[in-house]
């Protein structure tokens, strides 16, 4: 017989109880069960055959197998490169986490002196406004005013947020 698997699913056999069987095709994998466990009695075609058959399944078993690891192989490095983008995404989210946080800090911080610069201009304004009206007054007392307000706007403009009379 030649090298070459032939189709032999129209071949027939006959078994051991005398019933004609179809001969199993030579290709791909096939289970254990497909071959005799023992040769006694078969002829060294039916024999041959089933070596050629066990053999290419064992072929078909092998190149399974082995694209079966390139496969595995070719996962486990598409995982690793996987967990290695996501592990520097975590990295980056935890950055801009802490940048973020930073600038809350800072626009917290502009809006605390914000709001100083405003109470300050609003308690400088409120002494123009007392210094003008007491401009229109005219003796001692307006002298006396006009200095305490003095004194009040340098308070002020020291830091010192004082909002007397």
């Amino acid at each position: 017989m030649s090298d070459q698997p032939t189709d032999t699913s129209t071949d027939l056999t006959i078994n051991d109880s005398g019933a004609i069987q179809p001969v199993v095709e030579c290709k791909g994998i096939r289970p254990i069960k497909d071959f005799p466990r023992d040769l006694t009695g078969l002829s060294p075609e039916q024999i041959e055959h089933h070596y050629k058959a066990l053999r290419n399944s064992h072929i078909s078993l092998n190149r399974s197998r082995g694209q079966l690891l390139r496969r595995s192989r070719e996962f486990s490095e598409a995982r690793e490169r996987f967990l290695t983008t996501l592990r520097g995404y975590e990295e980056r989210l935890v950055l801009i986490g802490q940048e973020k946080a930073e600038a809350m800090r800072l626009a917290q911080d502009m809006h605390q002196e914000l709001e100083a610069f405003d109470s300050k201009q609003q308690a400088l304004d409120k002494l123009l406004q007392d210094l003008d009206d007491a401009k229109q007054e005219a003796g001692f007392w307006s002298i006396f005013k006009i200095s305490e307000l003095i004194e009040r706007m340098r308070a002020v403009l020291r830091g010192k947020n004082q909002t007397n009379g």
